[in-house]
């Protein structure tokens, strides 16, 4: 019974809003990951050794994933598509 309590709470805890700093550091950070993308891009288009373009598409669904969980953490947080305009 015990873990269920901690489970819920934990719960509770990753579904609250976030403060103005929590929202500036995941706006941060998902633009430094778009920025990663984006250079990634640019090493892919460059590559001609095709280990190292293994590594790019690798480094590439990486930074896909990261991305796609910064975005669902900010929908989770509150986090409005105008905080971005900022």
């Amino acid at each position: 019974m015990e873990s269920v309590l901690k489970l819920l709470q934990r719960t509770d805890c990753t579904d609250k809003k976030a403060t103005e700093a929590e929202k500036k550091r995941l706006l941060l950070e998902i633009r430094e990951v778009s920025r990663m993308i984006v250079y990634n891009e640019c090493w892919f288009q460059q590559e001609c050794d095709s280990d190292l373009i293994d590594a790019c598409i690798y480094q590439r669904e990486a930074l896909q994933a990261r991305y796609r969980y910064l975005l669902n953490r900010a929908k989770r947080q509150g986090v409005s598509c105008t905080a971005f305009q900022e």
